[in-house]
This record gives C-alpha cells, structure tokens and sequence, in this order.
C-alpha cells in the first residue's frame, strides 16, 4: 500500500529470533504512542510487554516506553512463580508510570499494558490492564482470545445492558476502564495457559484488532507468515494487514512461537 501524504515515518521492528515484533506509527497519529520490550532469560523464559499510550493523557509515548521497560526487567530478573512475576511487573510499571512529571493541568500520563512470561514448561502465563490484547493462535479451531477488554463495552455487555453489537456500535466502546498511571490501577487480570501444541501467541495494541478482532481470522493470516518467515514475518504481515485497512492507529505487534 502506497504512503498517503502526510504517512507515518516511526516504525521498530525488533527480531530476538525465539520472539520478534513490530511497533509502527501508523497514519493517524503524528507520533507513536505506543511501546514495546522483548526478551529471554538464560532459562529459556520468554517475556514481552505492549502498551499503548492514552491520547488524552500527557506525554502518553513516555508512559508507554517506561512502562514496557519496566515490566519487562521485572519479568526477566525477579524469581518465583510466574504469576507472582506478571503481578510484580505491572505493578512496578504502574508505579513508574505514575511517577512521571504531569502538565502544568495536572494531567498525568497513562498507557494500558499486556505482557506474557512464556516458560519453558509448556505455560504461558498473560497479565493485563486496559485493552491491549493476547491471543493464542493456533490451526484447526485452536485460536482463542486470553484476555478480557477493560473497556466500557464490555463492562456494558457484561452487565446485560447492551449486546455486543451495540455496545461496540456505541461512541464511548473503546473507552478504557482501567489502565496506569497516577490516576489508573496497577491491579491486573492474571491467567496462566498450557500451550496445547504448535501455534504462536500474539500481543498487540487495539490498532490491529479493532481492524481484525476475530481469533481464527488472526491465525488465518498470522501462521502462514510464521511457517514461510518465523516470527518477525508474522509480525510483519499483521502490521501491514492493518496499515492496509486503514492504519488509523498506532499499531504494535509481538509474536511468540509456542
């Protein structure tokens, strides 16, 4: 797809080789807001983090980058089970976050977050806050989502107000409900799941999902890529997917083979 005038020029492709991902500034925003960070352990562990600033906040790329940074040093240096590490992660990056400088308004910088502690035993374990998604993604029926938006539609849904077509439909949909900073939470939803067998586990920014939300769509297209080119390939192709469809938001994607 062609750059329109005016086309981002902020892109990081990062490619660890057992993990890779693309962060790519898209071509609605004049700077990419959001963040991520990659990276393995002596152990074989796997650990990545997303976060996706929140535009009406201050310095919204800052929270992102210190957030991702943060959460992943804890992942990869803290010992103890894994849910204890994704708990200790996001709450370090919810105090770092909230201990950023705020405008002369008082407006505080903010970003959601989702990261994964893949371990050698087969478990991935995924904590969250805001609407940054993981997906496990895998052939014949296998790709699901793992988390659970916080977001004013699914609060809707959930409490039998709306069905999911119209609370989706509904101006405030994408409004988040919990997310970090001094104003946010650092409580996150945990789960910890067995990888079944061959797929890919996939974190990323609602600038690819709000084009793609559908689990087997995404492994439609994401497996392919990962068999011909390994992650980075996958990571690629699913960028491009969404800057082919639009490219309306920042858009970050990490791929973690199973």
């Amino acid at each position: 797809m062609a750059e329109p005038d005016g086309a981002r020029t902020g892109r990081v492709d990062t490619d660890l080789g057992r993990l890779a991902g693309v962060s790519d500034q898209g071509y609605g925003h004049e700077r990419n807001e959001d963040a991520m960070a990659l990276g393995s352990g002596p152990d074989g562990t796997r650990a990545a983090v997303v976060c996706d600033g929140v535009s009406t906040s201050y310095t919204p790329e800052r929270a992102s980058r210190v957030a991702a940074d943060t959460a992943l040093d804890v992942l990869l240096t803290t010992a103890g089970p894994a849910e204890d590490r994704v708990r200790a992660a996001v709450a370090a990056a919810g105090s770092a976050v909230a201990g950023l400088e705020r405008d002369r308004g008082g407006r505080a910088p903010s970003c959601t977050l989702v990261c994964a502690l893949a371990t050698g035993g087969g478990e991935t374990t995924v904590g969250w806050v805001g609407d940054s998604r993981a997906y496990w993604l895998a052939g014949s029926g296998g790709a699901r989502l793992l988390t659970t938006d916080h977001s004013w539609a699914v609060q809707m849904v959930a409490a039998g107000v709306l069905d999911e077509g119209a609370a989706m439909r509904h101006p405030r949909a994408h409004a988040i409900t919990r997310w970090l900073g001094a104003t946010g939470t650092t409580e996150p939803e945990v789960t910890t799941v067995r990888r079944p067998g061959p797929g890919l586990l996939l974190l990323c920014t609602d600038g690819l999902w709000n084009y793609l939300p559908d689990p087997a769509d995404l492994a439609d297209v994401a497996l392919p890529a990962l068999a011909d080119g390994g992650p980075l390939a996958a990571a690629d192709t699913l960028t491009a997917l969404a800057l082919d469809a639009g490219g309306r938001d920042n858009i970050t994607v990490v791929v973690i083979p199973g």
